[in-house]
Parts: structure tokens; C-alpha cells; sequence
């Protein structure tokens, strides 16, 4: 939409924006005042919030955008303050914590899967009941692999999570989708950025999906966790819950409720497998679904076979929390 020529609103928006760009150019650590300045604070533009946003990202490309991965603000620096001004939108892009840069144009929190006649989609294998994936592709078990990390392969956790997937499908007759999607590497900050693309096509792609696991293992432990199962050796399982602490996820508690059954039915079918449930403050992807979950398969000091045996007890409870949902989310029977 144009604006007249030597309209007087037009030189006085164009002034501000002089103003501001020099402003947030210089970065000034000696303008820090104008934080507790309530003037600034105060201060109103004509103009949207979404022009302003266009603005800063046509014309600082480097600063935003930078190859993808925008630095973390510095403290004490200006630049919260003013696209707080700006556009709130953009500070939080700014803000974000080390591996969770959300991308530009993502919906914070897409409306969760709907309730599903699991019934109905079992006897379907083209849709998929449970997500599957390793945002830390190269995390493994030293004992078996002989290393902690395999950097850009897929290391152990990938195929605990294969033993989980096959499991589920030909023990319960589950239907899953698993991606083998390499994320940590060769830039590990980014680990959970790529892994959100994942999360979002599989779910994009299979409307159908009912629970997101993302398999990792624990390190910095100084003794394996294990439980004694049917006389076998099998690594313990940690829950790990994202909250809203870092970045915007008021749905957190859907999640916390969801890994709460599931440590439960661990509880019942095989105590000791369950190490708990540990809120923690990121996010890892959580927000894209109402049961998703970051599950620690034992941890480095594991052997791998601990943690497939793992896998295959967590096969079962996962057939029984499915089996739950059943009946907290009817739906009608398709017509015939």
C-alpha cells in the first residue's frame, strides 16, 4: 500500500526508523540505561509490528539469520530490549536457548493429534500409531561400541530405537514410523532445531500418530543404571518432561501427565525399570505434541545390550498405555 509523497507521517516514521537502526547497529553497552528507561518502553509506532519484523530481517540478514543459527543475545546486551519493542515474535527467536532456535514462520504450538478409533488404525499399518527418533544420533554404549559418541553416524541409542520400533510392530502389532535422520552433526548446537523438521514432516505426514519418542541415554553417571528383570540385567529408563522455563510451551503439563501413566505402567509391569520422571527447563520438541517425550535408555556405561533388552520390556508398556488412550479418546466407528 503506498503513501503519498511528502506526507509528514511518512518522514517521521522514516525517522524513527533512522533512529532505532543506528541504535541497535551501535549495540552501545553504554546505553544499558535505557533498559530501566520507561520513555522507550512506553514508546508507540504507527506502523505493525509485522513491518517492523520484515524490516529487521531484510536488513540485517547476518545478525538474525545468520547461516540459520542466530548467536544467543549476550547479556547486557540491547538487542531483547528493543525487538521486545519491535516485535516480541523476533525476540523470542533471539532468546532462544542453545539447541532450540525456533525457525521463522513455525507455529509455536500446532493443535495436538486428534483423538483416534485405535482400534480401527491397528488393522491399518499405513498409519502409524507411534513417532520415533534420535535427536543425538551419536550417543552409544562404550562397554559394547567402545566409545561414548559416534560423530555423524548413528550410534547405539539408534539402534535401541530399532529394536523398540520392530518390537512394537511384530510382538503388538503396532504400526510406527522411525526416522534415521542424522541431527547432531556436523553442528551439534543445532541437534534439536534439525530434529524439530523431523518431527513436524513425520507428523505432517502421519495425522495418525498417537506418541513421539525421541531415545537418547544418560552420560556422567558414575555406575550404569540397571534394574534386574526376569533375571536379566536391563538398563534403567529416565522420563525427561520439557517445561515453559526457556521457551513458550504452555502445554507442558499435557506432556508431564502423559510420562507420568507411562512410568506407572512401568511401575506395574516391571518394577525397577522406571529411574523416574525429571522435569527439566527446554523444551526438546515437546511442544509439537501433547505425548511427546525424550526417554534415557540407560546411559553411556551401559552395555548396548542392556538397553535393547530395555527397549523390548518398554515395547509393552507402551502397548498398554496405547491400549488406555483407547478408551480416553473414543471416537465413532467409521460407517460403513
Amino acid at each position: 500500500m503506498g503513501v503519498a509523497r511528502g506526507d509528514k507521517p511518512l518522514k517521521k516514521n522514516l525517522l524513527r526508523i533512522s533512529v532505532i537502526f543506528l541504535l541497535v547497529l551501535l549495540g552501545a553497552r553504554s546505553l544499558s540505561f535505557f533498559k530501566t528507561s520507561r520513555a522507550l518502553t512506553a514508546f508507540s509506532f504507527s506502523l505493525p509490528s509485522s513491518f517492523w519484523e520484515n524490516i529487521l530481517y531484510a536488513g540485517l540478514p547476518t545478525l538474525v539469520l545468520k547461516a540459520s543459527q542466530p548467536p544467543p543475545p549476550e547479556e547486557g546486551s540491547l538487542w531483547p530490549f528493543f525487538l521486545h519493542t519491535l516485535s516480541p515474535g523476533l525476540a523470542r527467536i533471539l532468546s532462544a536457548g542453545e539447541e532450540e532456535y525456533p525457525f521463522p514462520g513455525m507455529s509455536e504450538s500446532p493443535p495436538p493429534s486428534p483423538p483416534l478409533n485405535i482400534n480401527q488404525v491397528e488393522k491399518d499399518n499405513k498409519h502409524p500409531l507411534v513417532a520415533i527418533y534420535n535427536t543425538h544420533n551419536a550417543e552409544s554404549y562404550a562397554p559394547s561400541q567402545g566409545t561414548e559418541k559416534l560423530p555423524g553416524q548413528n550410534g547405539g541409542v539408534v539402534q535401541v530405537a530399532s529394536t523398540l520400533a520392530e518390537t512394537l510392530t511384530q510382538d503388538y502389532g503396532i504400526p510406527v514410523v522411525r526416522s534415521e535422520t542424522i541431527h547432531d552433526y556436523p553442528d551439534f548446537t543445532l541437534s534439536y532445531a534439525n530434529s524439530e523438521k523431523t518431527v513436524r514432516r513425520m507428523l505432517a505426514e502421519n495425522p495418525s500418530i498417537q506418541i513421539v519418542l525421541d531415545i537418547h541415554r544418560d552420560a556422567g553417571l558414575k555406575h550404569p543404571p540397571i534394574a534386574y528383570i526376569n533375571n536379566q540385567e536391563v538398563a534403567q529408563i529416565l522420563i525427561i518432561v520439557g517445561s515453559n522455563a526457556r521457551l513458550e510451551h504452555p502445554n507442558w503439563r499435557q506432556n508431564e501427565a502423559f510420562a507420568q501413566k507411562l512410568a506407572n505402567i512401568m511401575d506395574k509391569l516391571y518394577p525397577g525399570l522406571c529411574r523416574g520422571v525429571r522435569i527439566q527447563q527446554g523444551r526438546y520438541n515437546q511442544h509439537l505434541h501433547p505425548r511427546a517425550l525424550l526417554l534415557e535408555i540407560g546411559s553411556s556405561n551401559n552395555t548396548l545390550d542392556q538397553a535393547q533388552r530395555s527397549a523390548k520390556l518398554l515395547a509393552r508398556v507402551i502397548a498398554e498405555a496405547l491400549e488406555e488412550l483407547k478408551y480416553e479418546n473414543p471416537l465413532k466407528q467409521p460407517e460403513s
